[in-house]
């Protein structure tokens, strides 16, 4: 079983604004609405692979309802354990005129309880063999040291943890994790370190397993203390990358999935499907979708290959 925790879920919302201007009056002709956290949507490609998937996160206010609804409609077959919260689920944004223009609410920390009760929902289910991918942002002012119950049940488990954040946290908890997956612009930003080798093994230096550094059009690198390696996308498949990251984090738990190992052939095989899936929700309207196909067609031919002990880029 693959369990995801999002700790910043939220309420997607899409408003069609044609010839929106600032500072005027202007009537919305079109509104989508759609469950938003990378956790979510990792949970939901996880089950169009055809594994078993469970989401976890905290939900409150009119907004959590709206989130639960649209989840279980989107992914009836993706199990569900929502911690409810005295705070309000946050609420992105996104008015849509030719170009897109993104507003994220930063959310608010909920009580230390409700992580508590994350972890203790985690150490009653979790087993070696199973996965859990922590993904996202943290919600306002919390810090990485508040979630960390939720850590400390995950690793005591046995189950492979996977992490997927930013800033601080990628560093403060990569010790907890088996494999990291932050994007090239999120691996610079909290090491310091000048490239993405430099930085990979910064990271490594703390315990992880692999890292797997996502470059967007450019394909993803993978890094471990057997070496490094590199699968390129296919530059042809143009479309929505929002979520392809995410697409990325559900092919790796796949591979991860009932006691799958953390070996370098494992690995190259994580990396290749991880491009290919990652690819497929390219070509998918919103996140948490993949084409099924185009993976397919992307995995035939990506076919990873060894960097330089030390790369640069």
């Amino acid at each position: 079983m693959i369990y995801t925790v999002t700790p910043n879920p939220a309420l997607d919302i899409t408003w069609g604004v044609p010839g929106w201007e600032r500072g005027s009056t202007t009537r919305v002709t079109d509104i989508q609405e759609s469950p938003g956290g990378k956790g979510l949507n990792v949970a939901r490609v996880v089950d169009q692979l055809g594994a078993s998937a469970c989401a976890l996160g905290p939900l409150g206010g009119a907004s959590g309802e709206r989130v639960r609804d649209l989840f279980a409609s989107l992914a009836p077959r993706v199990q569900t354990r929502w911690i409810t919260s005295p705070v309000p689920t946050r609420r992105s944004v996104a008015l849509v005129d030719g170009e897109v223009s993104i507003f994220n609410e930063a959310g608010q920390a909920p009580p230390r309880d409700v992580w508590s009760r994350c972890a203790e929902f985690l150490a009653s289910v979790l087993t070696p063999g199973d996965v859990c991918a922590i993904c996202g942002s943290l919600p306002g002012d919390a810090r990485t040291g508040d979630i960390v119950p939720i850590f400390e049940a995950a690793k005591a488990s046995g189950a492979r943890i996977i992490l997927d954040t930013s800033g601080t946290a990628l560093v403060d908890a990569a010790s907890y994790a088996d494999v990291l997956k932050p994007n090239e612009h999120e691996i610079r930003a909290a090491t310091g370190c000048s490239t993405i080798g430099e930085g990979a093994r910064m990271l490594l230096d703390r315990g992880p397993s692999w890292v797997f550094v996502s470059r967007g059009a450019d394909g993803m690198d993978l890094y471990s203390n057997e070496g490094s390696w590199h699968a390129s996308s296919d530059p042809t498949i143009t479309g929505n990358p929002t979520g392809a990251g995410d697409a990325g984090v559900a092919a790796i738990a796949t591979h991860l999935d009932g006691h799958g190992l953390l070996s370098e052939t494992n690995g190259v095989m994580a990396l290749a499907d991880a491009v290919a899936t990652s690819t497929a929700a390219v070509m998918r309207p919103t996140a948490g979708e993949i084409d099924m196909s185009v993976r397919s067609r992307v995995l035939a031919s990506a076919t990873p290959v060894r960097l330089a002990s030390r790369p640069t880029h």
